[in-house]
């Protein structure tokens, strides 16, 4: 048995059953479909901790755009789906019955039953959410709507880029109302100064 085998081998069946009939196309631990103004994405995420007894990992399923990163970050050059800043990322184990947020392959794991279960999880929930945000208008839309952990930065990169000016000054004087400390005051501090450069 090598986890770190079979945690690659089912993230390669995740992209061939229910990823690239629908364009996505896979490099690495990446699997992305370019949609022109936004990137989506599931990555691979593992832990460093892995080893060929014990895999620990995560897929991410993300919305990437290098408009609004070159925005809110035009010091860190955009190169495409990264590790870095994201307009939208859940762990794909959210959709799991019941949800999983970490997913560990061992001896004795059941690698079929995994597999169908993350393929499930991308066709009932994350594929049907990123129908639903296939366009900056739609993205920010969605964003919006979810009051409970909301994503300042993104509704104020994509009303920006969208031409909602007001909009944006607006949820960006509430981010910073919300800052839960200092440091993320001063962060959200340095963004408003690169959005509005």
């Amino acid at each position: 048995m090598n986890a770190l085998i079979d945690r690659d081998k089912l993230f390669i069946e995740l992209h061939t059953t229910a990823l690239k009939p629908l364009g996505f196309k896979k490099k690495g631990h990446w699997v992305n479909r370019d949609l022109g103004d936004l990137t989506h994405s599931f990555y691979l995420r593992a832990s460093r901790f892995g080893n060929k007894e014990h895999a620990i990992f995560w897929i991410d399923v993300q919305v990437f755009s290098k408009s609004w990163h070159e925005l809110i970050y035009p010091e860190r050059p955009y190169r495409g789906p990264s590790e870095g800043p994201s307009l939208l990322s859940i762990e794909l184990g959210t959709w799991c019955v019941p949800p999983e947020h970490t997913h560990n392959i061992a001896l004795g794991t059941d690698i079929g039953s995994l597999t169908k279960e993350l393929i499930r999880a991308a066709e009932r929930g994350a594929l049907p959410l990123l129908s639903t945000v296939e366009t900056p208008e739609a993205l920010l839309k969605h964003h919006i709507a979810v009051t409970d952990n909301p994503q300042y930065l993104a509704i104020v990169g994509l009303s920006r880029l969208l031409g909602h000016e007001q909009q944006a000054f607006d949820y960006m004087q509430t981010a910073k109302r919300n800052a839960v400390h200092e440091n993320a005051l001063r962060f959200l501090e340095a963004r408003e100064k690169a959005i509005w450069r």
